[in-house]
């Protein structure tokens, strides 16, 4: 995932604001797999291109094992939603972050697919700060990601048979989709950033467990 995310700033603070967004950025990269070497001047990697599973109430988590040890974050699947008379449907993603707590990513997804057009609005929630909003924040020109179709398999993750599809990407990046995952639809991304899916469901607690060995 060599390219990474450019945020416009729109709010009367920019350098305090930049500062905030800059550390979600990070944050976000690590979680989707972007590239942090390339944090400025593109689209993340991480966005792509595949169809989302929108089960509303549904959740999956997954782990991203790195030289510092394993993190996690969640994906949620909202309800819909509207921006500048377009319609779309709401998709969080919840990551931990030391020292400033859980930060999460509101993204208003145009579309069946998660790609760098169809985020029509990011919005990003840090603990005791206000929301700030990004319209259109990825859609930049080169930002799509083709993929090409690898292998078909089946994964069992928690317990469950899963039917999955790998696709390869540039940079040596694979990623594996199945409908039977809510959200993003990911088992597993490898790549400068690997992360694979942990757990998944409807409904409860996305987060329950994750500290257990």
């Amino acid at each position: 995932m060599g390219a990474a995310l450019s945020v416009r700033d729109s709010s009367p603070d920019k350098r305090g604001a930049g500062a905030r967004r800059g550390m979600a950025v990070l944050a976000l990269l690590l979680c989707l797999g972007g590239s942090v070497a390339h944090a400025e001047g593109g689209a993340p990697d991480a966005l792509f291109g595949l169809p989302l599973v929108a089960r509303e109430g549904g959740w999956a988590r997954y782990v991203n094992t790195s030289a510092d040890g394993p993190s996690r974050f969640v994906v949620k699947v909202g309800g819909p939603g509207r921006h500048e008379g377009k319609r779309g449907r709401w998709m969080f993603l919840e990551v931990d972050v030391p020292a400033t707590g859980r930060i999460r990513f509101d993204f208003l997804v145009e579309g069946e697919r998660f790609s760098a057009k169809s985020v029509l609005l990011l919005r990003l929630r840090i603990p005791g700060r206000p929301p700030s909003d990004t319209v259109a924040p990825f859609n930049q020109p080169g930002a799509e990601r083709q993929p090409h179709l690898l292998r078909q398999s089946t994964e069992t993750v928690a317990g469950k048979k899963l039917a999955v599809t790998e696709y390869s990407y540039p940079m040596g990046i694979t990623a594996q989709w199945s409908p039977g995952v809510p959200g993003l639809g990911l088992v597993r991304v490898s790549g400068t950033q690997s992360f694979q899916l942990e757990t998944f469901g409807v409904g409860g607690d996305p987060w329950k467990g994750a500290d257990a060995p």
